[in-house]
């Protein structure tokens, strides 16, 4: 029987082959669609599976009283915590210190290094592919790498007990290797260093006061721990031992479970539209095929009373179209595996990029993705062959066998609130992406308070094999390119525009009381001058009359306003509990957007470091001539190709590294866009079919009506106007909920667009029109058939 009903099932999907293809194309589109971003959305919330208690875990967040916070605490608050609080099984830090070069044979390699305390297995229990736990950053000369550090060096052999020379002199031995961690995860390894290693280094000790914050720290927590308690203890140490606890509000104790989403925010955007997209093409989908299988079901209703005339039992109808259904629905997820596999994942890694993560699909992992995706598959087969099909079989015998369609009752109804919900979450998602243009632009486009055309700035953080002679050859490329008439100014500096380091020091005006947060930064005399940063007070550094002893500082607007000054006369920027005289005020540059426009304007200070200072300095800034770009671009890097180091220079425009930092934003605008065209080209699909389906059945409506001599653009306007009118009601519907949405995500940037009228104009006129378009090639085509054929038509 089932044999019968499958051949039954192909026969009639070939009969209405147009009708097949169009469910065919939309179903494997949208599922494709489906299966990539709840994938993402899997891949996400199962990266840190592999911790064990992981709801145990806690890190520690600075909360400041100017409402700002860090993840970061002074470092001997650790040890301070573990050993007074019943709360707390083990801590751990987790920070950088430099990347260590490591050596292998002849191979240099460089990756992200984290030091950590030998009990950090005991709050973190990442498994490791190869090593023990227990003993792996007991050693002080131990290292511990991940699976993909591993591959790169030693290929798929286990390097447990090999040594590797890191930093030119020390002999570290590897005493594991960490499975493969997700990129998703919260953790971004690449190898691992005990924290007993840097206890001979002198600036390392130096920082390790109650007065810096520079490491995460981590607890992990008993499972009946009291984290009120345990909050109230941190910051009564924090009253006790701080240099000054003035300078902050208090610390936080935050689930690890939230640290993700805490690091970058924007992530649960993604997620939470991941979800959203997903649940509506997946309506999208079902609703169009109840569209039309509710059509097609009109015109089979003799096949279903012939059926019955046959003795077939309402069971054997319903299961003969539920295999038709089942056969499209799960050839099409076969479709759509491909397109994932071959298409959608690897755009998916590029749209999003490093940031975001990479992510990879594995079967004997990730099968739970393709057991849910079958499952909704049989979900969707079963709904939309029973549901048309109940309603159907009701319909009498003695009708049915005559097939006189026009006489059963159609429920307009439904069908026409499902094609406008249909084409309500296309036009929603059509207005959204217009206004993410928008903002992107705007943000990409604004006047950011600097020059960022014809500006090259390229990485001089090399790490020089040989210093001074780097310096040399580095001072004769900076007398070369000052001389050169195609270079304007040329800077050096440890942070440019979109790249500053989150150095942050809060500093007083002890006659006001006042304390003030700054974000810091080193900048040579040409930094402000190559940026064209206009001086709004004072004067620019000067080579010449700058005392580098006393580190004079240029500060913005926003650091002036926050202390209340109009002059900066005898002004000096001193530290709280420092004795020292403070750095000379010498200038106030204009607010200029050093960050994306997400974030306000904070106080920003430059402070004054040499050109000399290479080994100091991160970034070489060269304003050039319009057109001289590649010229001077060439000589910069023949320059830099003549100085040995450990890293390559790399250079680009500034420009483009401005908007490098909208990539994340850039990522959610190609999913919004994709997703708006999957939506409205599926939804055109089921009008297709609709309007292919209504002009059959007026077929001979529309022979009397050409005979009576309308013409063509009236049988298009009989046939589309019904149509049009929803897509019009779905739009007014869509407009309102976009609107509030984008208000709402808009709220959260410091700067943004206002939302203007023809932002929803032009979503609706980009809707009307491909819907217009879709309706016009098959109402077009039944409007210039041949009547006489038409009236012949029985």
């Amino acid at each position: 029987m089932l044999k019968n009903h499958i051949k039954i099932s192909l026969r009639n999907l070939w009969k209405n082959k147009t009708l097949s293809l169009l469910n065919l194309v939309g179903l494997s589109i949208g599922v494709a669609s489906v299966l990539t971003l709840l994938f993402s959305v899997y891949a996400y919330y199962t990266a840190d599976n592999p911790i064990p208690n992981k709801e145990n875990i806690v890190y520690l967040k600075t909360i400041l009283e100017d409402g700002n916070d860090y993840r970061e605490a002074p470092y001997p608050l650790l040890d301070k915590v573990v050993n007074t609080s019943p709360d707390v099984i083990a801590g751990t830090h987790l920070h950088g210190w430099g990347n260590i070069w490591l050596e292998h044979g002849e191979k240099e390699f460089q990756h992200r290094t984290d030091y950590a305390e030998p009990e950090f297995f005991e709050v973190f229990e990442l498994p490791l592919k190869y090593g023990n736990q227990e003993t792996a950053l007991k050693e002080k000369y131990s290292i511990i790498l991940t699976e993909k550090v591993s591959r790169q060096i030693f290929g798929d052999t286990n390097p447990v007990g090999k040594t590797l020379i890191g930093a030119d002199t020390l002999n570290l031995k590897i005493t594991g290797v960490f499975e493969p961690i997700s990129p998703y995860s919260s953790f971004r390894l690449g190898v691992v260093l005990p924290n007993t290693l840097l206890k001979d280094n002198p600036t390392f000790i130096k920082q390790t006061d109650w007065s810096n914050s520079f490491s995460p720290v981590y607890f992990k927590l008993r499972p009946d721990a009291n984290r009120a308690n345990l909050k109230t203890l941190i910051n009564q140490l924090v009253q006790e031992n701080y240099s000054d606890p003035s300078l902050i509000a208090g610390l936080e104790v935050m689930p690890f479970t939230e640290m993700r989403t805490d690091i970058i925010p924007v992530v649960d955007t993604i997620i939470g539209g991941s979800i959203a997209a997903s649940f509506f093409v997946l309506l999208i989908i079902l609703v169009n095929l109840l569209n039309l299988n509710s059509s097609t079901m009109l015109r089979r209703t003799k096949d279903i009373a012939v059926r019955k005339v046959l003795g077939s039992s309402k069971k054997n109808v319903v299961v003969q179209f539920c295999i038709e259904n089942g056969i499209l629905v799960f050839v099409s997820i076969i479709i759509s595996l491909v397109l994932f596999l071959l298409v959608n994942l690897p755009r998916l890694n590029n749209t999003f990029g490093a940031e975001f993560g990479r992510i990879s699909f594995d079967l004997t992992k990730d099968y739970p993705v393709i057991v849910g995706i079958v499952v909704v598959g049989v979900l969707a087969t079963l709904m939309v062959g029973i549901l048309p099909t109940l309603r159907f079989i009701k319909v009498p015998v003695s009708l049915g066998i005559k097939g006189k369609m026009n006489q059963i009752k159609n429920n307009f109804l439904l069908r026409n609130s499902f094609i406008i919900l249909q084409f309500t979450i296309a036009i929603l998602f059509i207005s959204i992406a217009v206004i993410l243009n928008q903002q992107i632009g705007f943000m990409k486009n604004a006047d950011l308070g600097f020059e960022r055309h014809h500006v090259l700035v390229g990485n001089i953080d090399l790490d020089y094999k040989d210093l001074d002679a780097a310096k040399s050859k580095f001072n004769a490329l900076i007398n070369d390119l000052e001389a050169n008439p195609y270079v304007q100014s040329v800077a050096t500096s440890e942070g440019v525009p979109s790249d500053y380091y989150f150095n942050y020091t809060t500093y007083s005006d002890l006659e006001t009381k006042t304390d003030v947060r700054f974000r810091r930064s080193y900048a040579d005399d040409g930094y402000f001058e190559a940026l064209e940063v206009p001086i709004a007070m004072g004067r620019n550094f000067d080579r010449n009359r700058d005392n580098l002893k006393e580190y004079p500082v240029i500060i913005n607007e926003a650091g002036m306003k926050a202390f209340g000054w109009t002059s900066i006369e005898g002004k000096r920027l001193k530290f709280k509990v420092s004795d020292d005289e403070g750095h000379p005020i010498v200038g106030v540059i204009k607010d200029f957007h050093y960050q994306d426009l997400q974030n306000a304007v904070e106080p920003l200070v430059h402070i004054y470091r040499d050109k000399s200072a290479l080994n100091r300095h991160r970034f070489l800034s060269v304003k050039v001539v319009e057109g001289q770009e590649q010229q001077i671009s060439n000589m910069i890097t023949a320059a830099f190709n003549g100085i040995s180091s450990r890293r390559g220079y790399e250079q680009l425009q500034l420009n483009d590294k401005v908007s490098a930092q909208y990539q994340l934003i850039d990522g959610i605008l190609k999913s919004v866009n994709v997703t708006a065209i999957i939506t409205i080209f599926i939804s055109c699909l089921g009008m297709f079919g609709l309007i292919s389906f209504l002009a059959k059945r007026k077929v001979k409506e529309i022979g009397i009506r050409k005979v009576l001599g309308a013409g063509v653009a009236k049988i298009v306007v009989l046939l589309s106007k019904d149509y049009i009118i929803l897509v019009g009601i779905a739009a007014i519907i869509a407009f309102p909920i976009a609107w509030y949405a984008m208000n709402v995500w808009l709220g959260t940037f410091a700067y943004s667009i206002s939302i203007s009228w023809w932002m929803f104009a032009v979503a609706g006129l980009i809707a009307f029109c491909i819907t217009a378009f879709t309706l016009g090639l098959q109402a077009v085509k039944s409007a210039m058939a041949n009547p006489v054929k038409s009236l012949r038509t029985e």
